[in-house]
């Protein structure tokens, strides 16, 4: 690969990272690995100028603005910063400030980086008017409403105060991270990687009730712009704004030599374990205000602050055991049991090893020296092995071939890397499973979350979700729980005897049945009418349905064949849970024959809601997108769906788009989109 080739190649890979990281939320690779690959091109840009390109990355911020967020110019630029890896780095960069201000007094501040979002907020006459996010620097998108939500954000100041900008940094604390991720994994939703991403898809939500429950934070770290103060130094802004209720820039350190700083950065860095939020460097600021106007700012970084990147922190420890875990679906997870080892603050004493493939690639073995760092900081994870010190003991480790809960036979299917306990009744299922069953899309049980069954299940009333419908019976035992009184137990029961009318279709989706989510549980439904017809079922029958192919027809027939499926089913019904789906005479078919396909995330629905709404009007809803497809509707972070759509010409709707066809529909109106 000549020069012009690897700088294009490092140009086009940046501007790919860019977008997922600022746009999607949703990087692929480290901050680390993103340094490294700008800083290369830097370099060939300097080196042969002849090739650089005036939209390069080197020379702008790398976000874009979501067009479904009101655009924001910035009065002041929300600029980046240069970033520099070694302390002799370090050095240098006081030394030019140094040449550069000559005799004047210098001083800096440094401070922690925080890995989160960069925002802007302003305030007119005390009151918090407007926030925004950097975008690409000189526009942003329009996210006061979200804003509004963080609870350490103050919405009042000083009313004396005629305009005041501030920029901070908007994150996820550890604790909420975890917890956030906890709930998903239980309702079976795609986890966040990090914190940083957790945050930022968190603040850039169309509703803002989602991104009050994210519980964020955030810390404030410069005066953007504010009319009425002047000051003299940066660090006398961060205890002015302090004063004013802002957390600014907490655990700054002011320094007056370079020694100084360096100490600061080290100090820094190793409090990151401590702390309760992540951070991703420290940044060195200099302190006089009048000394940065002198020093000036490039088209894309001030030159009076620089950040200094900690490397990632890996360490070597043994691998002593493999212990296998199962989760919801009955997926196998071997999680590697290390010799406790001190890292990024915490000690780490297990990592996950993801998957069966996984450990074949790196080749870990029990008794191993393995390599492991902190993924986002939090997240223990095996990187790889120190095959030179791997002892002549050591084993290759091999999934077992039965459930280590329940004993039953597990299995792989050829187009997974999962290793699959298909028993429903495995006690290591059987949580999640309920937490599943009594979902708002499945049976919506009110009253009965995942607390209430951890409780059910630790006084031994309920063994399966059968037992759910047997608590009528035992209303002496449920008031003798904690805090469950008269009118907390009569509204759970009252609550369990509703769901007994759900339509099987809800029934189905509640099962779990592998690859049969809420669409497929009301294709299967519509097409069989009764549980007893869907249980006669043969696989060419269910491979022919609308979107289902041999894959989720596979499933259906392998969770029927099952015996204690059956008897599962079979003790439902005894309970009174309705088995049948009703055929409305009445029913609303305005989009008969009309394909839908849903990609990225919509504002206000789940992509379960907005297909219970496209099925209810008559429509289909598919997992892809062919010349039969009618519309795509496309929410953030849309992915390959959104180009094929845009390249077969199919009509992409917005959930506004959405909203108005649906209204239009129940009112009985015909759709603007097939009258063009």
């Amino acid at each position: 690969m000549d020069v012009w080739e690897r700088m294009d190649y490092l140009r086009k890979e940046l501007e790919k990272n860019n977008k997922l990281y600022y746009e999607d939320d949703a990087p692929v690779i480290s901050d680390f690995e993103y340094d490294a690959m700008l800083r290369e091109l830097e370099e060939l840009e300097a080196k042969y100028p002849i090739y650089a390109t005036p939209d390069s990355p080197t020379k702008h911020v790398g976000g874009r603005v979501n067009e479904k967020f009101s655009k924001v110019t910035h009065k002041n630029l929300m600029k980046s910063l240069g970033d520099i890896f070694s302390q002799e780095e370090v050095f240098d960069f006081c030394n030019r400030v140094s040449q550069s201000v000559g005799d004047q007094e210098l001083s800096y501040v440094v401070e922690r980086k925080i890995d989160g979002l960069s925002v802007s907020v302003e305030y007119e006459n005390g009151v918090l008017v407007r926030a925004s996010t950097r975008g690409d620097g000189a526009v942003g998108e329009d996210i006061t409403e979200n804003a509004l939500t963080i609870k350490n954000l103050p919405k009042k100041i000083d009313a004396s105060i005629p305009y005041l900008e501030v920029r901070g940094e908007v994150y996820m604390p550890f604790e909420v991270f975890l917890r956030v991720n906890e709930q998903a994994e239980l309702e079976g939703e795609k986890l966040f990687a990090n914190p940083r991403n957790a945050a930022a898809g968190s603040l850039r939500q169309l509703n803002a009730k989602i991104t009050k429950e994210r519980e964020l934070s955030i810390f404030v770290f410069n005066i953007q712009e504010i009319r009425g103060r002047e000051f003299a130094t940066h660090s006398e802004t961060l205890r002015f704004l302090s004063d004013l209720g802002f957390e600014a820039s907490p655990g700054f350190i002011e320094c007056k030599t370079k020694e100084e700083i360096w100490a600061a950065i080290e100090e820094i860095g190793e409090s990151r374990g401590t702390l309760s939020y992540g951070i991703d460097g420290a940044v060195i600021k200099v302190n006089e205000i009048p000394l940065r106007a002198q020093l000036g700012e490039t088209a894309k970084i001030p030159r009076w602050a620089i950040a200094y990147k900690y490397p990632p922190e890996e360490k070597e420890t043994k691998l002593l055991s493999v212990e296998v875990t199962v989760g919801r679906t009955g997926k196998l997870t071997p999680v590697a049991i290390l010799e406790p080892v001190h890292l990024a603050g915490t000690t780490v004493s297990k990592a996950t090893l993801n998957n069966e493939d996984f450990i074949k690639d790196k080749d870990v073995r029990i008794g191993d020296t393995v390599l492991v760092r902190k993924a986002g900081e939090i997240i223990p994870e095996i990187i790889g092995v120190n095959v030179a010190k791997r002892p002549e003991h050591a084993v290759p480790f091999a999934m077992p071939e039965v459930c280590p809960v329940c004993g039953e036979k597990v299995y792989r299917s050829e187009n997974e890397s999962a290793i699959r306990c298909l028993n429903e009744q495995c006690p290591a299922q059987l949580y999640r499973a309920m937490i599943h069953f009594v979902s708002k899309d499945a049976m919506n049980i009110d009253g009965m979350g995942p607390s209430m069954i951890n409780v059910l299940l630790n006084a031994d009333l309920i063994h399966d979700v059968a037992d759910i419908y047997t608590l009528s019976e035992k209303k002496e035992e449920l008031l003798s729980l904690e805090r469950m009184g008269e009118s907390s137990v009569n509204n759970l029961l009252a609550s369990i005897e509703d769901s007994k009318e759900r339509p099987l279709s809800r029934l189905i989706a509640a099962l779990g049945i592998r690859n049969v989510g809420v669409v497929a549980a009301r294709t299967l439904a519509k097409a069989f009418s009764s549980m007893d017809a869907l249980r006669r079922a043969t696989l060419l029958e269910l491979a022919a349905l609308p979107d289902f192919g041999m894959i989720t027809a596979q499933s259906v027939e392998d969770f029927f064949t099952k015996e204690s499926n059956q008897e599962l089913i079979d003790k439902l019904s005894a309970c009174g849970v309705n088995m049948t789906e009703s055929s409305d005479g009445q029913a609303n078919n305005s989009w008969a024959g009309k394909v839908f396909v849903l990609t990225g995330t919509l504002p206000t629905y789940s992509r379960s809601e907005a297909s219970e709404i496209i099925l209810s009007l008559g429509g289909t809803v598919s997992s892809s997108v062919s010349k039969n497809t009618t519309y795509v509707l496309a929410g953030e972070a849309a992915g390959s769906k959104l180009t094929k759509a845009q390249s077969l010409g199919v009509t992409i709707l917005s959930e506004e788009d959405f909203n108005r066809m649906v209204q239009e529909a129940r009112e009985g109106k015909t759709s603007s989109e097939d009258e063009a």
